[in-house]
């Protein structure tokens, strides 16, 4: 046989990458720089969960919103690797983000219908909370949106997060309250994409 130095060798006499024949789908080669590696999960994918419910009415006591997943809208096609077919970004039952690891990272997008308002609400606020109780202890974003247009409209809010021990323990719960009166919500939607982890 000759002596082929391996640098020469071009398909289809190039084996796979070492350790592929154990790695899962959706991983990656990732060297370590002292001449080995791991295989990982790319850092990447998302889900969408939208609501299938009746209207739930936000006023100027926070109250968690809820999103059952249930609408026709709802996608988990993409969720990142690591999860897929196993678990999810959103618990549709205790209406949480539900982070995979330490260190990862999330942009996050709130689809709010609005249907109906009684009073005159001025500002809606929204409260990511990382406490992981009835009311909000721990919280790591706040937002306030307008909301003194005449229902039906649309509102989006839009924020990243990332997540550390605390929020990897208790999940992501999703507060609103508004200044003053009540507003309408129907049918939610939460879109969750994970955009890096804390493992790669």
């Amino acid at each position: 046989m000759a002596n082929v130095q391996h640098n020469a060798l071009t398909d289809p006499n190039l084996h796979e990458p070492k350790g592929v024949a154990a790695a899962t789908a959706g991983k990656c080669y990732v060297s370590n720089g002292a001449g080995s590696g791991t295989w990982k999960y790319i850092p990447t994918g998302w889900g969408y969960y939208k609501d299938n419910s009746s209207a739930q009415t936000i006023g100027s006591t926070a109250v968690k919103l809820s999103i059952d997943g249930a609408g026709s809208t709802t996608s988990t096609v993409y969720l990142p690797y690591e999860i897929r077919g196993t678990g999810n970004l959103w618990n549709t039952t205790t209406d949480k983000i539900t982070p995979i690891n330490i260190g990862d990272a999330y942009d996050v997008r709130l689809d709010l219908p609005v249907t109906g308002k009684s009073g005159t609400p001025a500002i809606v606020t929204l409260e990511l909370d990382i406490g992981g109780g009835g009311t909000p202890t721990i919280v790591v974003v706040e937002l306030d949106t307008p909301t003194s247009k005449t229902p039906p409209y649309n509102i989006s809010i839009a924020f990243p997060i990332f997540c550390l021990t605390t929020f990897n323990t208790n999940g992501g719960q999703i507060f609103m309250h508004t200044d003053t009166g009540s507003i309408d919500v129907t049918a939610p939607g939460i879109f969750i994409g994970l955009n890096t982890s804390g493992t790669f």
